[in-house]
């Protein structure tokens, strides 16, 4: 008998519109990068890379880089920690281009802030996508590690569903 998906399985991933797992991607000599099939088609149109938080990158949809963008200008611009926001987020940003392969180039300075030269792990993060040297992400892994770092780092939060 074939397997058959239950009306309930279908719907919840029908329902569930986030970007998960980790995708380990070479980087070709012209700074190309190949995305994910998945993460493309929830991407939609016109996304953007920026510099994250962690020495890595963050892609982020159109929607959401224009809501992050609505709501950093609408800071008081005589703050000097806004000023400093905005040049953080936006001197860095720039939209994605993909081309027929699922590639699309990584700005050279981007490359250089989140250390990437012949690999990069593409990591799901529910409604974002970061990018990381696999090394860096080795050793952020490896600073949480431990019988209770899980249990510590999710009773940070309420995680009730």
């Amino acid at each position: 008998m074939p397997f058959r998906r239950s009306p309930y399985n279908k719907k919840v991933e029908i329902m569930f519109n986030g970007f998960i797992g980790r995708y380990l991607h070479n980087i070709d000599e012209k700074g190309r990068l190949t995305f994910p099939a998945s993460f493309r088609d929830l991407l939609g149109e016109n996304p953007v890379i920026l510099n994250g938080f962690d020495q890595n990158l963050l892609v982020m949809d159109a929607n959401r880089f224009q809501l992050l963008y609505e709501r950093v200008n609408n800071m008081n611009m005589a703050d000097a920690h806004t000023r400093q926001l905005r040049r953080y987020i936006f001197s860095t940003a720039t939209q994605i281009e993909f081309d027929k392969s699922g590639r699309f180039i990584i700005p050279q300075p981007l490359r250089q802030i989140a250390r990437l030269d012949v690999s990069a792990l593409i990591v799901g993060i529910g409604k974002d996508i970061e990018i990381w040297n696999p090394d860096a992400y080795k050793t952020q892994e490896e600073q949480g590690e431990g019988p209770t770092s899980a249990a510590e780092l999710v009773s940070n939060f309420d995680l009730t569903i």
